[in-house]
């Protein structure tokens, strides 16, 4: 595969991965979530599960307003800190998403999930070398997630750094959970190509 075809495919890549960052699994209407919040105003779990309910319902600028106000009254809500850069990202406030996971992380240096938002924060504001760093962050606290490995290739492959695409690709490998989905098919077949590239 040539170089300009290596690229394409890392853009395929790209597309079907969005780079693999969900907000907590929640199943609270939007309805119940605000009857929540007006009977305990004060109380931030209640306008979190509000920002996790309209994230859900993919309104986004609904759901940072909510996470704002859980923030106001927890001001070390760091979930809250987390989702809200997640629909950060969804309105294109990708500097906004890196100062909230910024604070995240600030708040818990242990917050893998954090480290990944923000290698996609980065990534997306065209931070390469920043992006790798959150994600080998995040994997040295959850080594066995397998979807930040994907990420992680992708990023050294888009930075043409194809030994460390393909160590990354081989963890992807060993972890995914689904050895008969596309995307592990994809990055099998892909890295030989890989490998023959960096021999050239």
């Amino acid at each position: 595969m040539s170089k300009s075809g290596i690229v394409l495919f890392c853009m395929a890549m790209l597309w079907m991965s969005n780079m693999y960052t969900t907000p907590v699994a929640f199943a609270q209407s939007i309805d119940e979530a605000r009857a929540k919040v007006e009977e305990a105003p004060d109380d931030p779990p209640r306008h979190y599960n509000l920002g996790l309910a309209y994230y859900i319902a993919g309104r986004y600028a609904e759901a940072i307003t909510a996470f704002q106000e859980a923030i106001r009254l927890k001001p070390d809500y760091k979930e809250a800190f987390y989702n809200m850069g997640l629909a950060q990202q969804n309105t294109g406030k990708v500097a906004a998403a890196i100062g909230s996971f910024g604070k995240a992380v600030e708040i818990d240096a242990s917050y893998a999930d954090a480290y990944a938002g923000l290698g996609s924060a980065y990534r997306k504001n065209g931070q390469h070398a920043a992006a790798s760093k959150s994600y080998k962050t995040a994997l040295k606290l959850k080594p066995e997630n397998a979807d930040w490995h994907l990420n992680l290739g992708i990023l050294y492959q888009m930075m043409e750094d194809y030994p460390n695409a393909v160590v990354s690709y081989e963890a992807f490998l060993k972890y995914a959970s689904d050895k008969n989905s596309k995307n592990h098919t994809q990055i099998r077949e892909l890295i030989p190509k890989l490998k023959e590239a960096r021999a050239k």
